[in-house]
């Protein structure tokens, strides 16, 4: 039984060594097993491609997913549309602003996780503009400021020929220009990638201010210089924008007006002073005016009227308001009123004269004046009986309207009107429609064919 019992024992022994040994040897073959399995490694990639391969605003840029073992994943895109995505790939994507834009791809899975981050420069399309504003105005010397309005440009190259500075990189420079006459203003626009663009602008430099000048122009009723008088202060400065006059002893009609009105109601002689400015510079000047006493009386001196067959080529018509004489063809309803004496001269021989009244004129000859008034008219003095006869020494002798105030002028006709050319110089007194007396001196009978003339002086009332 001992025997027994000690071989059992040595086969549980036996048994229990195995089992370990086998227990060790499965240790062993797990553990060499373990060595040879290794885990995959999760890693983030992308590539992209720029749309066109144009990097200008706004710009589409597609992505594409090249991570490996990953399950998830998260875009970031900065500035862009969209501006996250969550699956594998985005495709395209849209970005509207320029600058460094920032893209990160996070990519993970059970196992690990790990993340892609780059930087992609976008511009935008290079746009060249300014503009370029005078300081205070364009007289010269002028400064202009400039303010640029260019886009998506980073860097300015500006030329300025015939300037001060000649060249600027500044964002918004400002240029001197001394000389007047047309300036050329460039500017080269860039942007971080070197895309470019150019833009050309003239400024207009005027000259300065001339030295002050000024004219003083009677009005067409005060070109005798008589008091009252109303004159036209006319500016002859240059480069000029404000202006200030002064007229003792006048009244102007504006003080700031480039040509104002001065009236002088009385004789005397009188100052005006003009200050010429434009903002940068001025300058003023003074003229003196003689405005002479008013002699009621108006005077004309060698008017020639022609005859019948000259009436459209030398003119038969004569307007004391409008001074001057008016051949048939001139005549119109505007002036037809102011007319107050006609002439009529039948041939150069000038055996047969007269003057007619304007309203009659059609029944000698003439087309019918619109408008025209009722002149009086002594043809011939020494047949009206009408008085002591106003001679050629009363008629030089006039040098008031009081004078002929005094005339007493009746009308004469049939044998009374004509007169021929014997008796030289012959003084033909009337009276306008106006009810203004005048006279006139015929001083010569001028034959010259069918342009043959007489000429005239004549003095009348003043209106």
């Amino acid at each position: 039984m001992v025997r027994g019992d000690t071989n059992h024992n040595n086969k549980e022994k036996m048994l229990k060594a195995t089992h370990i040994i086998i227990i060790i040897a499965a240790i062993l073959t797990a553990a060499s097993c373990r060595r040879n399995f290794t885990v995959p490694v999760v890693k983030a990639d992308f590539s992209y491609e720029v749309v066109g391969d144009n990097y200008s605003i706004p710009v589409q840029i597609i992505f594409t997913n090249l991570s490996s073992y990953a399950t998830s994943y998260k875009w970031t895109f900065e500035n862009g549309d969209p501006a996250t995505y969550d699956k594998q790939h985005p495709g395209a994507v849209v970005f509207s602003n320029p600058g460094t834009i920032k893209i990160k791809l996070e990519s993970w899975s059970n196992d690990g996780k790990d993340i892609k981050e780059i930087s992609i420069l976008i511009d935008s399309v290079v746009h060249a503009d300014f503009t370029a504003l005078p300081v205070i105005n364009n007289y010269g010397p002028t400064q202009f400021n400039i303010t640029n309005r260019s886009s998506g440009s980073t860097k300015y190259s500006w030329v300025f020929p015939d300037g001060n500075p000649a060249a600027s990189t500044d964002q918004n420079p400002s240029v001197n220009f001394t000389t007047a006459g047309p300036h050329l203003i460039k500017l080269l626009a860039e942007n971080s990638r070197g895309r470019k663009d150019t833009i050309s602008k003239t400024v207009m430099v005027l000259p300065p201010l001339s030295p002050a000048s000024f004219t003083i122009d009677p009005s067409f009723d005060d070109d005798d210089y008589e008091a009252p008088l109303t004159a036209t202060l006319t500016n002859r400065t240059t480069s000029v924008t404000t202006h200030r006059w002064v007229a003792p002893g006048g009244v102007l009609s504006n003080a700031t007006d480039s040509v104002p009105t001065v009236y002088f109601a009385n004789p005397g002689t009188y100052t005006v002073k003009y200050v010429a400015g434009n903002g940068k510079q001025s300058d003023s000047t003074e003229q003196t005016i003689v405005v002479r006493p008013n002699t009621g009386l108006r005077s004309f001196s060698n008017v020639k009227l022609g005859i019948n067959t000259a009436h459209s080529s030398i003119g038969s018509f004569f307007s004391t308001k409008l001074r001057r004489v008016f051949k048939q063809g001139e005549v119109t309803a505007t002036n037809g009123p102011q007319i107050d004496i006609v002439y009529y001269g039948l041939s150069s021989s000038f055996s047969f004269n007269l003057f007619t009244r304007p309203d009659s004129a059609q029944l000698w000859a003439f087309t019918t004046i619109p408008g025209a008034g009722h002149t009086r008219i002594i043809n011939k003095q020494e047949s009206c009986g009408c008085g002591t006869p106003f001679t050629e020494t009363a008629f030089n002798n006039v040098t008031n309207g009081s004078t002929l105030a005094a005339l007493a002028v009746t009308e004469t006709y049939n044998g009374l009107l004509a007169f021929n050319n014997t008796v030289v110089p012959r003084i033909v007194l009337f009276q306008n429609a106006a009810g203004k007396k005048g006279a006139i001196k015929i001083k010569q009978y001028v034959q010259d064919g069918q342009q043959s003339y007489i000429l005239c002086d004549i003095k009348v009332q003043k209106e």
